[in-house]
């Protein structure tokens, strides 16, 4: 099993990657409906993203509707892509032409808004959130953290 230091560097190389791909996945259109002119879902996405200690930087969201994809990182697949200004608290985002999923979400609060995730050491100092993780040293396989496009709330993390 896992120890606490294994599981963090595990969430921090995670979410170190994601902000790597985030300039990637903002080249990416907001829906795949877009290109491939299909009709969305009625639904769509909604993502409430909670906890955030302020209102500082921009809160970046990525949405994968591919397990591989999202199982190697691969940023430059994301299906959808969204930045924000920080709110602190709730922040919600909403995804109207996603089709019916399932969809796994990382998120990250880039509060210096550097498009970086700033480390102390091993340990991240700004906050990451992944749909389907239960703690910030959890890192949630593509099935576990797949969501219907519906409304999802998911919390922002920051171990420091």
């Amino acid at each position: 099993m896992p120890t606490n230091r294994q599981r963090l560097i595990a969430a921090v190389a995670s979410v170190a990657i994601t902000v790597g791909g985030a300039w990637i996945a903002s080249q990416v259109p907001s829906s795949p409906a877009d290109a491939a002119g299909t009709e969305p879902s009625e639904a769509g996405l909604s993502v409430k993203i909670k906890g955030l200690r302020n209102d500082t930087g921009k809160v970046i969201v990525m949405v994968f509707d591919d397990g591989d994809a999202y199982e190697i990182e691969d940023y430059e697949n994301a299906v959808a892509y969204q930045e924000v200004e920080a709110r602190s608290g709730l922040n919600a985002f909403t995804f109207p032409k996603l089709k019916a999923g399932p969809y796994a979400i990382v998120a990250f609060h880039d509060e210096n808004g550097d498009r970086d995730l700033n480390m102390d050491g091993e340990t991240p100092t700004e906050g990451y959130a992944t749909s389907g993780a239960i703690d910030a040293y959890d890192t949630p396989n593509f099935k576990r953290a797949a969501v219907p496009a519906s409304e999802v709330t998911i919390d922002m993390h920051y171990p420091r």
